[in-house]
């Protein structure tokens, strides 16, 4: 569980953002010091912070020096991906491959060689974009760029503080289920999000592994609340942790049972991957509940079975 967390910290690329949220005032003092040192003797500064070609200047925008956080984002990212999956692939997949029914949601089926090599590939195409994004991102609030989150625990009352925490994984869940809904119409499907469909039964490395497009999309709506809703870091934080880190367990195809009331066992998401258009719950099945998305054994599921409420049994049989 320790490792899957610290997987999902870096996953997404969002490790370097977290750290500056968690410690702005530290790393404002420790990133001014970088700053310092990396001055050309003559006095001028570094090309990072001069004015380039037609006047534009890095400063304008806060994100001076940003090629250093965003090597910084890379290199965590890398460090800790490849560390932790692969740690992951060799106590499961390749430790105790030959006993898939004690650990595996499909223990019948595994990834092709070829779709194993596809998913890292696209998992580490789209966990550099992420650290990237993530570095301009910290970069900005690092130079003092606009943020709506606040520090201390008291400035907007203790209940805003504990309301804020439910309301914003609301907020996240309601944007992933309708989101993925939406990319599992039949043009966006096709054109977009088949490409994470490509891994029907899902390990660690398909968490990420999707069209940029769609990645940047899921990240833009996490990261949206940092600069439009008043929230407290910490509170923020969490919530992004934990969605990370059960994104990951949904997508570890390892059989994980559910730990909080709200959360759906690691099978509910590895259904999603294994019949298509049901399920299209992140976190819970609430809102798959409420719109009768849920994956139900009375009724026929495929790829080309849109809608999310499958086809009848009966209705199969008479066409």
């Amino acid at each position: 569980m320790v490792a899957v967390f610290l997987l999902a910290a870096t996953v997404r690329g969002e490790w370097l953002l977290l750290v500056v949220l968690l410690g702005k005032s530290r790393l404002q003092l420790w990133y001014a010091q970088l700053c310092e040192v990396i001055e050309e003797p003559s006095g001028h500064q570094s090309l990072t912070n001069r004015s380039g070609e037609g006047g534009f200047s890095l400063d304008r925008y806060k994100l001076q020096n940003v090629h250093l956080v965003i090597g910084f984002s890379l290199l965590t990212s890398f460090i800790m991906f490849y560390t932790v999956s692969w740690g992951l692939q060799w106590i499961y997949y390749i430790k105790r491959r030959d006993k898939p029914e004690e650990w595996k949601c499909q223990p019948d089926r595994f990834l092709t060689p070829d779709n194993e090599r596809h998913e890292i590939f696209m998992g580490s195409c789209n966990m550099a974009l992420g650290a990237v994004v993530s570095g301009i991102l910290a970069t900005y609030i690092i130079n003092g760029g606009h943020t709506t989150l606040y520090y201390g625990l008291a400035d907007r009352g203790y209940l805003y503080l504990v309301l804020s925490i439910p309301g914003l994984f609301l907020y996240d869940e309601a944007s992933a289920y309708y989101y993925h809904r939406m990319y599992h119409s039949p043009l966006l499907y096709r054109w977009i999000h088949k490409a994470h469909h490509r891994y029907g039964c899902p390990t660690a490395f398909s968490a990420v592994a999707m069209h940029p497009l769609e990645m940047l999309h899921y990240q833009a709506y996490l990261a949206a609340p940092a600069f439009t809703v008043p929230l407290h870091a910490g509170a923020f934080v969490g919530v992004l942790l934990y969605i990370y880190y059960y994104g990951m367990i949904d997508h570890s195809g390892i059989r994980f049972d559910s730990i909080w009331p709200w959360q759906e066992p690691s099978v509910f998401h590895d259904n999603h991957h294994r019949y298509f258009h049901c399920n299209f719950g992140a976190n819970t099945k609430l809102f798959d509940w409420l719109h009768d998305t849920c994956r139900r054994k009375d009724r026929i599921y495929g790829e080309h079975i849109f809608g999310g409420r499958g086809k009848r049994k009966e209705s199969s049989k008479q066409n």
